[in-house]
Formats: structure tokens, C-alpha cells, sequence
């Protein structure tokens, strides 16, 4: 009887975000099939990236709808087309579809409060701060392609090349100082 603490006036919304959220993991994949295509592994790697942080948030409304007893239901989702006219167009698509999802989320939480749904609401906080932070990253993305040019696009990769192998030895260093505390 756990399905009663969540609004059932909310479900048939959280089964459109989770089709919203395989939506954005399918575009994803294909960015980063036509980053790899281009020879922008970087690029590739980033929205490969994305695209498996996608498929968690999917995931995690799978999981919340689960241990609320509430069937699962995925919507059908479009196929994504993997040919862009430049790196701009693909990243431009990547910034309005992260814009788009942040405001389902708001509407979500919109719907959440107004059912008095507090369930519901304490989950869809993460998912507010993470699409504040995913709107961050795609609108930094793009206006570094902008500034860059056809023509530099490689400052773009090297960026994230570096960007990698720092957040890589956080957690490497991380994981070091964990194994310490035993």
C-alpha cells in the first residue's frame, strides 16, 4: 500500500521523465557518435558520459517508483539522429534539451507541492540542483565552441582533455586517502 504516499496525480508525470530522461541518454549517444565520427574524442567521451548520467537519472525515477510499489510504465522513445551540421548545432541541441528538462523537473515539483506530495518533492530536489549544474556545463560547452571557432576546435578537446585527467586524479587521490582511514 506504499503507492498511496506518493500524489497519483504525479505518476503519470514521472513516467514521462523517465521517457524524458532516455530521450536525452539516446541524444547523447548520438553526439557522441558524431563527435567520435569527427575525431573529437574528447568531445566523444564527454557526451558519452552524459548520456550514461541520463540513463541513472532514468533509473533513479525507475527506482523511486519501485520502492513506492508503483508499476513501472516507459514511454516509447524517438530515435536520435547523430548527423549535425558543426560542433555548435550538437552542443546548441544539448543546452535547450538539458533547458527543456529542467523545466519538466520544475513542473514536476510544481505538481509535487500543489498535491502536497512531500515524497515526491525531498526526491525531485536532487534533480533540481543536478539540472542546474547540467544547464551550467552545456552553456559553458557552447560558448567555449563559440569562442573557438571551426578553427580552434581543438583548445575545446585539449580543455577537456586536462579537465579529465584532473577529475581522474581526484578520485584516484580520493580513493588513496580512503584506503588510509582502514
Amino acid at each position: 500500500m506504499l503507492s498511496m504516499i506518493i500524489s497519483q496525480k504525479i505518476i503519470p508525470s514521472l513516467y514521462k521523465q523517465i521517457g524524458s530522461e532516455f530521450q536525452a541518454f539516446i541524444l547523447y549517444l548520438a553526439i557522441g557518435s558524431y563527435f567520435e565520427i569527427e575525431a573529437l574524442p574528447e568531445l566523444a567521451s564527454f557526451f558519452f558520459q552524459q548520456a550514461d548520467e541520463e540513463r541513472q537519472h532514468a533509473l533513479k525515477f525507475i527506482r523511486f517508483l519501485i520502492d513506492n510499489d508503483v508499476p513501472v510504465n516507459i514511454p516509447p522513445i524517438p530515435p536520435a539522429d547523430s548527423s549535425f551540421k558543426d560542433p555548435e548545432s550538437a552542443i546548441r541541441l544539448s543546452l535547450e534539451r538539458e533547458i527543456n528538462v529542467t523545466k519538466e523537473i520544475h513542473e514536476l515539483v510544481r505538481l509535487a507541492k500543489e498535491e502536497k506530495d512531500f515524497t515526491s518533492d525531498n526526491f525531485l530536489q536532487w534533480f533540481v540542483k543536478e539540472q542546474l549544474e547540467e544547464v551550467t556545463i552545456m552553456d559553458q560547452l557552447l560558448k567555449m565552441i563559440q569562442r573557438a571557432g571551426k578553427e580552434q576546435i581543438m583548445l575545446v578537446e585539449d580543455y577537456l582533455a586536462r579537465k579529465g585527467r584532473v577529475k581522474e586524479k581526484e578520485l584516484t587521490e580520493g580513493l588513496s586517502m580512503d584506503e588510509s582511514k582502514d
